[in-house]
């Protein structure tokens, strides 16, 4: 199961799953492993535990911002 996130097209898909993971600590995939028409996607795991999933958004949220 996996959950859709559609983000600001500002830096390319690769680069931003990339960066999230040095970064940040997170794993995500881009939406093009799932042929999705254009960027600016990442698919997210539901498989974690609520606690590690929760945390895992809030650094995602917390990137976007930046």
């Amino acid at each position: 199961m996996s959950a859709v996130l559609r983000i600001p097209a500002t830096v390319p898909e690769s680069e931003r799953v990339e960066r999230l993971l040095a970064e940040r600590n997170v794993l995500v995939h881009p939406g093009y492993f799932f042929d999705f028409p254009r960027e600016a996607y990442l698919v997210l795991s539901l498989l974690p535990r609520p606690g590690v999933f929760d945390g895992g958004v809030e650094r995602i949220l917390d990137a976007l911002v930046l």
